[in-house]
């Protein structure tokens, strides 16, 4: 029973430093290889090796590396000081990366860029591992689609092509591999800067991956010159449409706003009423608070001072603080149309 307990206790303590050397996150998962790994690599084939006297055993390896290998498998870092041991085992990581598959890959991708879980930050080859994982390629000398519009002035976006189609069904693409590298690219982090190639990777990541996320990024980096990308209202205007149309709740309540200022595209109070009560209803609380200003103030929408108060009691009871002086603002009508005003109100 005692050797058991000690055995126990020895297990936890090795796991806990692997843990602490490497400075994996909880959630890490532990890289894996195939069960006769050490054992092929070793010379133990049915095939002669030549030279296999050269070869070190796993049984010659110092005692608490291979403790930490039988307690708990080995982390990156303990992978990358297995590379260094004997030339077969040069590309372990590698190999273990491509035995865990497409989550190993990410995940050793990461950490090479941050300099994480045991292992020193190598940039460059983490842009390698990205680029991998992405499944697509983008060509740096193509005119970014941003630049081309249609008569209207919105963005053309183009239908995979049947390759990106055939891609997209064989699950070879991975969209958060193409975010990293429009941030590598835009940055400088592992590649020269290039802000082209950084937004041409974010509208591959919106077109293939179907990812709102990075529509909604482009029109930031074009409304605030992010990464020294020149303002361009127009432009993310267009993007900030794209993602709204798309689902982007954010976006939605964006867009409302550059109707409703005419910025980057003509000035609407219709469209902007009518951008702000999809954001509303899909829980954006600024937006309710600008539906009811919207009503109050008769923008786009017959003047209603109680249709106002319903809005603003919707952003108020989240807490909004602007609807709350509305409703003090309007308080003969919205203690008639808003239940439990005053206790809302704190007063």
């Amino acid at each position: 029973c005692s050797r058991q307990i000690c055995s126990t206790t020895l297990q936890h303590s090795n796991r806990q430093q692997i843990n602490e050397d490497s400075k994996m996150s909880p959630n890490t998962t532990i890289p894996s290889l195939p069960p006769l790994y050490f054992h092929e690599k070793n010379g133990y084939k049915d095939t002669k090796i030549e030279n296999s006297e050269n070869m070190i055993s796993l049984e010659s390896l110092p005692a608490e590396l291979t403790r930490h290998c039988i307690s708990s498998f080995c982390a990156w870092g303990d992978l990358a000081k297995l590379a260094t041991v004997q030339k077969s085992w040069a590309n372990i990581m590698k190999d273990a990366a491509e035995h865990g598959g497409k989550k190993a890959k990410w995940e050793l991708a990461n950490a090479l860029m941050d300099g994480t879980n045991g292992l020193e930050s190598n940039p460059t080859l983490a842009v390698e591992y990205f680029s991998e994982l992405a499944g697509v390629t983008i060509n740096e000398n193509e005119e970014s689609e941003s630049d081309e519009q249609d008569e209207a002035g919105d963005i053309i976006v183009l239908e995979p092509s049947p390759c990106h189609d055939e891609v997209v069904e064989s699950e070879d693409v991975y969209v958060p591999a193409m975010r990293k590298l429009a941030t590598c690219n835009l940055t400088g982090h592992g590649v020269p800067h290039n802000n082209s190639a950084g937004l041409k990777w974010l509208e591959t990541a919106y077109k293939i991956g179907n990812d709102v996320d990075a529509a909604h990024e482009l029109a930031l980096i074009y409304e605030y010159a992010q990464h020294g990308v020149e303002i361009d209202v127009v432009v993310a205007a267009q993007w900030f449409k794209q993602a709204a149309e798309s689902g982007h709740v954010e976006a939605m309540a964006e867009y409302a706003m550059c109707c409703e200022l005419g910025c980057g595209r003509e000035q609407s109070d219709e469209d902007a009423l009518e951008w702000y009560i999809k954001a509303a209803e899909s829980g954006h609380t600024t937006s309710k608070f600008s539906v009811g200003e919207a009503f109050e103030e008769a923008r786009g929408v017959p003047q209603s001072d109680e249709e106002a108060c319903l809005w603003y009691y919707k952003a108020a009871v989240e807490g909004d603080e602007d609807s709350k002086r509305a409703l003090r603002r309007l308080r003969d009508i919205a203690r008639i149309v808003v239940p439990g005003l005053a206790n809302l109100l704190n007063e």
